[in-house]
């Protein structure tokens, strides 16, 4: 009787030149991997040296599609990170002992692929000073909105050679445009009509002015605004806004 004898185990090497695409797209490594691989038993497989092959192509693939075209000496070091000890590939049948991957990008690659990237540094640079320039102007603009004089003080201490006395008239315009496109426009037309009418207005006419808003704000609860009207007014009779809350 005849025993059908087992073949003996294949082994071979790992020997494969092959290009990998990098996380840009347009660029490529060049890769060229060395290493062993051994066949581990039944099932056979038809083309053990393939298998091994297309998991190495497949590990390397992985790593660069992530990695920077300017990264290639860290690609070649994760891959032989990776493909330095065994991996057994069950569905071939077939370990791979060890891998060393070398890996190269090509000299225009590198030029362009810096190009590239300066001008995106500098694209983001441009972008960032626009960004803070614009929130300097939205901050300025917010002041002379809140209180034009500090937004003179402002201008004064950054650039004291191009202020002159035109420039007051100037802002002060300018503080009347902001401040009408502000929110609560309406209140502000109507505090820039009182401060236009009041200041012509005979002394005991202002005092009038003044009692009756006093009172209506302290009927109104706004006790706060109406002790804030007197102080700046300067409203000293006996009996000036001193209603009762209601």
């Amino acid at each position: 009787m005849f025993r059908r004898r087992t073949p003996p185990a294949r082994s071979g090497p790992v020997d494969l030149a092959f290009t990998a695409a990098s996380a840009e797209g347009g660029y490529r490594f060049d890769v060229h991997a060395t290493g062993q691989w051994l066949e581990t038993g039944a099932p056979f497989h038809q083309n053990p040296a393939a298998a091994a092959a297309c998991h190495v192509l497949d590990r390397v693939t992985e790593l660069a599609a992530v990695c920077s075209v300017l990264s290639h000496a860290e690609l070649e070091y994760r891959a032989n990170a990776l493909l330095g000890q065994p991996a057994d590939l069950a569905s071939a049948s077939v370990r791979v002992q060890w891998v060393a991957v070398h890996v190269h990008a090509r000299p225009e690659d590198l030029i362009d692929a810096q190009t590239h990237e300066r001008l995106r540094a500098k694209a983001r640079a441009a972008q960032e000073e626009q960004q803070l320039r614009v929130a300097q102007y939205v901050g300025f603009r917010d002041l002379l909105r809140e209180d034009p004089t500090i937004a003179l003080a402002q201008l004064l201490l950054e650039n004291p050679a191009a202020f002159t006395p035109q420039t007051v008239n100037t802002m002060g315009e300018i503080a009347r445009q902001v401040a009408s496109h502000a929110p609560g426009a309406a209140w502000v037309e109507t505090a820039r009509l009182l401060e236009k009418s009041f200041g012509g207005l005979p002394a005991d006419a202002q005092q009038f002015i003044v009692d009756r808003l006093c009172t209506v704000l302290m009927e109104f609860g706004a006790k706060a605004p109406a002790e804030r009207l007197r102080t700046v007014h300067r409203v000293t009779e006996a009996g000036d806004c001193e209603g009762t809350d209601t």
